[in-house]
């Protein structure tokens, strides 16, 4: 069954669950939240236990066909991952999917994620195959005259609506970037109290904050220029900006940053990873910096440092949220001394 992204989303809310899903494409913040969509659609469902396999390299494919055979712990309901990338599976792996793709349904979800796939890659059997014995979802960025009522029915799902010219203003802004477009959206669904959001309201909206704006300090995040960074978020707090407002934007920004940096490992193309994450050029060597400076580990301790930031904005941690910020601000940076401040909080 073949299905677009709207159309799954729809389905998966409504609680429908399927057997096994495969989602290709060449569009990550797509792919990315139909997994997440999927992930907590088996929630609801009740499955509690997930098993991910990492097919991309040294696939071990008896151990993938092995589980699809056993019964989990306990025997409760699974939702096992399969995480393909962008290369082609050898001779055993294309037997184990096909394997998979003709599984009588059970009590276990299946997903099978790839990445961008060539022609050539989609008319293999083992593609086929998934494509036609699971729920299959290709994604791919949306043509110019499509992002207009992509914008409008992400922002439906916020509980806004847009007005046909305020989505064509924001799909002018954002240049074909989906991510770029998605914060757009939800940074003003966030600032904006009325149900329908008109070009006149993102207009005001840019205007409103275009001294110190929430993403003039990510930017600043990612150059590692601490001072404009601080100068920005002292701005913001010397405004009023809401803090919920702020930790949201910072998230959203941290969040692909720490994925890119688990990705790049020994020997890993940093490029082709800034590349799966659609990173303008202008910006690689900046993240290429900061992926330099920050690894994995890294990267995830400061992903839970903003995370506990945001629990103290939100009044579930006790904390000082404001100086908290100044502290991941310069860690980020590379600043010195911030490590010990981090440890110390």
């Amino acid at each position: 069954m073949q299905l677009n992204a709207d159309r799954l989303l729809e389905r998966l809310q409504a609680g429908a669950l399927e057997a096994a899903y495969f989602f290709h494409g060449d569009e990550p913040l797509q792919l990315t939240e139909l997994g997440d969509a999927l992930r907590a659609a088996a929630q609801r469902a009740g499955i509690a236990e997930r098993q991910v396999f990492d097919a991309d390299t040294n696939a071990d494919w008896e151990a993938i066909l092995g589980e699809s055979q056993a019964m989990s712990l306990f025997a409760e309901r699974r939702l096992i991952e399969i995480r393909l990338g962008t290369r082609n599976p050898d001779k055993r792996g294309t037997e184990v999917l096909e394997q998979l793709a003709e599984l009588p349904a059970g009590d276990d979800v299946y997903l099978v994620l790839a990445g961008a796939l060539d022609g050539r890659s989609r008319k293999q059997r083992w593609f086929k195959a998934l494509e036609q014995g699971m729920v299959c979802v290709g994604t791919r960025n949306p043509r110019p005259d499509q992002l207009p009522g992509w914008l409008d029915r992400r922002a439906a799902r916020l509980g806004k609506r847009l007005t046909r010219e305020a989505a064509l203003l924001i799909a002018d802004r954002v240049e074909g970037n989906l991510l770029a477009a998605a914060q757009e959206v939800e940074k003003l669904c966030l600032l904006v109290d009325a149900e329908h959001i008109d070009d006149a309201t993102v207009v005001q909206a840019v205007t409103d904050s275009a001294r110190f704006d929430i993403f003039q300090f990510t930017d600043a995040l990612e150059r590692s220029d601490a001072a404009r960074a601080l100068r920005v978020l002292r701005g913001l707090r010397e405004e009023g900006t809401e803090l919920p407002i702020v930790t949201w934007a910072l998230g959203r920004a941290l969040r692909p940053w720490a994925a890119m940096a688990a990705a790049v490992g020994p020997g890993a193309n940093v490029d082709k990873v800034m590349g799966e994450y659609r990173i303008w050029d202008n910006r690689k060597p900046a993240v290429r910096r900061l992926l330099e400076r920050h690894d994995a580990d890294a990267m995830a301790g400061l992903l839970a440092y903003a995370n506990f930031i945001d629990a103290c904005a939100k009044g579930g941690r006790d904390g000082a949220p404001w100086d908290d910020l100044e502290i991941l601000t310069l860690r980020l940076c590379g600043a010195r001394g911030a490590d010990a401040l981090m440890a110390a909080i």
